[in-house]
């Protein structure tokens, strides 16, 4: 236990009169002992008293030899050599019990402290407690990260992996498994540095996402000389070709479809919407649905439609976000072929999803459709972008503007491309977006990485086992939605790989997961928390989790002095409980140094590995950065480039474009002005003339006013949009209604049959 002194004016010249006396009485007997041990095997004699033996030390220490200095006090000394030895023996002796004294002593006067094992005060990982970590050299072996020096020892660490370095002995009783590593401070606290030596130093496959260049220009070379590089890049703002990918390589089937789905829907931001669950669940229930729509353009061919390119992103974000249903052309098409009984069961179950769901859909409150909608939309409005399209087809442009071609076709990205280094070489896969455009790219970003965890659990439940762990390292995580990573963080590292993530604070993983946020950084198994940090809910974990100790304080007192001399005096002890990490403490360290709180390892100093001042390290960053290909490609020849976009796209976007608005002074073709008025009794009509000059869609015949003087109702103009009649609620198809001006408002009602009567009010 530590000890505090309080001692009162003049206290502190007693004790140092005190220990004098003591170690000058130690020394006259270690004089007296080694004389008397050495004149033993020699067959003398050592006479005299404590006096006697602390004027011959004395005499020993001015340089006198032994036989001068005891004189006739002893008899029969040996060589002065022998003589030094018996001493030194004699000296190390007493050194001992003195130890042992005290330590006796210190055990007596202070009881110890324990509950289920442990000390129950808290304290600072010595030298012995670091040994699960410790690893020989700057680079780890297979399946361990490098983490930095014991500040204590000078020993570098790194995370462990019981599998591949097992220990023996008390050692691995306090050994763990793979787990995740989370690193968090300020910008400019250490943590690119860590995360580039990490990333240079990891044998095996990597993942690396950032939101800067520096991370890919750093660790290029190191990574190059492991295996094959990708780079993708769904904004194009990195000037490297983009490795490619998209979802729809895995919609086979229709629970791939729905995975692909989910995964999606991940990205669908949940913070600051009421009911956002419920709505992100309806919006991740459509996009399996689209994802079974782009299965079957895979699997079955339309009549007509031979050779038609399948369904891709670009063509299913363009549905979303036009709320396409089951009565688009090519979706209603595509659902009654998948539907035939000449088709496989999987066809079939894939179809009989998406019709369901589409069917379900189309009797929805047309408020709850809208919005489910929206919230889909928000997964796959990235992919409304060209650059982003691009990325996720084959097409052989290396950029969608500009830019020469590859002679190949290139492949898309997957966990068999990550994993096929073969002969102990390792890929690496990096994907890139600016900080401006991080969270807005977040479908397409978690996505891949969705994609690449999913397939690991799929080969794991398979029998597939990682011939080497997979590193993923996130830059910049509270930027990214990925809604999987609460349950992911801890789990996938039994599966054979292991999420680095990187965080400002506590506060920001509390912003993005909130009431989930002990659940992201409790399933890190190795918490790095870097110098500088001043985010109050970091401080206060950090003051939770390392715990306090109980410091004992010593205090004198005495009486004022009195005309006989000093008066009374008292010693007095008590203990008192303080934090071992001061809130103050990690803000002032020295910057690149840090506190790993790893497993249950007592808190660790930690040292930070700057590769540019560790010359093992230099030898991995050369200056010059290589050449690489960063998309990966095939051994097929390229196809010929199609259009930039997609051409199914631009005519669904011509065919739904709406036809512009009628209004007073808004004339027709013909320049003739079109002219809107209300009857005596209130119905809203149009001129014959201007009625049958009106614009209306391509595929649905003119429509024309009629008096219907049967029902007594006059001119009706006819509704251009589908809608629900005011009166009775039921659907009204468009140009199937009546349009209608209640209370300042166009309303729709039934033609002829709630036509007759004034709608109702609200």
């Amino acid at each position: 236990m530590p000890r505090e002194r309080v001692e009162p004016p003049g206290a502190g010249l007693e004790v140092v009169v005190v220990a004098a006396g003591a170690a000058a009485v130690v020394a006259g007997m270690v004089t007296a002992g080694g004389a008397w041990l050495s004149a033993w095997f020699s067959g003398g004699r050592v006479g005299g008293g404590l006096a006697d033996w602390l004027r011959v030390t004395v005499r020993l220490a001015r340089g006198e030899s032994p036989s001068a200095a005891w004189g006739g006090l002893a008899t029969g000394l040996p060589s002065t050599g022998a003589y030094w030895a018996c001493t030194s023996a004699v000296g190390l002796v007493a050194v001992a019990v003195v130890t042992a004294a005290a330590m006796m002593w210190r055990r007596t006067t202070t009881p110890s402290r324990a509950r289920f094992g442990q000390p129950l005060d808290a304290r600072i990982a010595g030298r012995g407690d670091v040994t699960p970590l410790r690893v020989d050299g700057l680079v780890p072996p297979s399946g361990r990260m490098l983490l930095g020096r014991h500040a204590g020892s000078g020993r570098v660490l790194a995370t462990e992996d019981r599998e591949r370095s097992a220990l023996s002995g008390r050692a691995a009783v306090r050994q763990g498994s793979r787990g995740s590593v989370a690193l968090i401070g300020p910008t400019g606290s250490g943590k690119t540095a860590l995360a580039a030596s990490a990333v240079a130093t990891w044998d095996g496959p990597a993942v690396v996402v950032s939101v800067k260049r520096d991370l890919y220009d750093v660790t290029v070379a190191a990574r190059a000389d492991k295996g094959e590089l990708a780079v993708f890049d769904p904004a194009a703002s990195t000037g490297l070709p983009s490795a490619r990918w998209s979802p729809l390589q895995r919609v086979g089937t229709a629970g791939e479809a729905l995975r692909t789905g989910r995964a999606l829907a991940q990205a669908i931001p949940r913070n600051g919407v009421t009911g956002a669950d419920y709505w992100a669940k309806h919006g991740e229930s459509l996009l399996g649905s689209f994802m079974c729509v782009a299965g079957l353009s895979q699997l079955v061919a339309l009549e007509g439609a031979e050779g038609a390119e399948p369904v891709n992103m670009q063509q299913i974000a363009t549905w979303v976000s036009t709320v396409a249903m089951a009565t688009d052309p090519v979706i209603n098409a595509l659902l009654r072929r998948g539907l035939e009984d000449d088709q496989p069961p999987r066809v079939q179950l894939m179809a009989r999803h998406a019709a369901s769901a589409f069917i379900g859909l189309s009797r929805e409150d047309d408020r709850i459709r809208s919005s489910i909608y929206a919230t889909a939309r928000l997964a796959v409005e990235p992919w409304l972008e060209p650059s982003v399209a691009h990325s996720a087809t084959t097409d052989p442009r290396q950029f969608y503007d500009v830019g020469g071609e590859w002679q190949q076709s290139p492949r898309f990205i997957n966990l068999e491309w990550l994993m096929g280094g073969g002969d102990g070489r390792s890929n690496t896969l990096y994907l890139a977006a600016p900080q401006t455009e991080f969270e807005r790219l977040s479908p397409v970003l978690g996505g891949l990485l969705a994609e690449l965890k999913d397939s690991i659990h799929t080969w794991d439940i398979a029998g597939r086992k990682l011939s080497k762990p997979v590193l993923f390292l996130i830059d910049e995580t509270g930027q990214l939605e990925l809604g999987w990573l609460p349950g992911e963080v801890s789990t996938i590292a039994a599966l054979g790989a292991f999420y680095v993530t990187c965080w400002q604070s506590l506060s920001q993983i509390q912003h993005r997961y909130a009431s989930l946020a002990d659940t992201v950084l409790g399933g890190h198994r190795s918490k790095v928390f870097f110098a500088g940090i001043d985010d109050a809910a970091t401080l206060r974990y950090l003051h939770t989790v390392t715990g306090s100790e109980h410091v004992a304080r010593r205090s004198w007192s005495a009486d004022v002095w009195s005309g006989g001399g000093r008066g009374r005096r008292s010693i007095s002890e008590s203990q008192q409980r303080e934090e071992l990490v001061p809130n103050h403490l990690v803000r002032t360290m020295v910057p690149g140094e840090a506190v790993l709180l790893h497993g249950t390892l007592p808190p660790i100093h930690l040292r930070a590995v700057r590769w540019w001042t560790e010359r093992r390290l230099r030898d991995l960053f050369p200056s010059t950065r290589p050449d690489v290909v960063t998309c990966p490609l095939t051994a097929n020849a390229a196809e010929v480039s199609g259009p930039v976009l997609d051409a199914s796209t631009l005519e669904f976007s011509r065919s739904r474009l709406p036809r512009p608005e009628t209004g007073p002074v808004s004339p027709d073709a013909t320049g003739r002005a079109r002219t809107r008025r209300m009857n005596a009794n209130g119905q809203l009509t149009m001129d014959l003339e201007a009625v049958a000059s009106a614009d209306t869609p391509d595929t649905v015949e003119p429509t024309v006013a009629v008096d219907d003087s049967a029902s007594g109702v006059g001119l009706r103009a006819v509704n251009r949009v589908a809608g629900r009649c005011e009166r009775c609620t039921e659907p009204i198809a468009p140009n199937a209604g009546s349009v209608r001006v209640l209370n300042n408002r166009e309303v729709m009602v039934c033609w002829p049959k709630c036509a007759k009567e004034p709608a109702p009010g609200r």
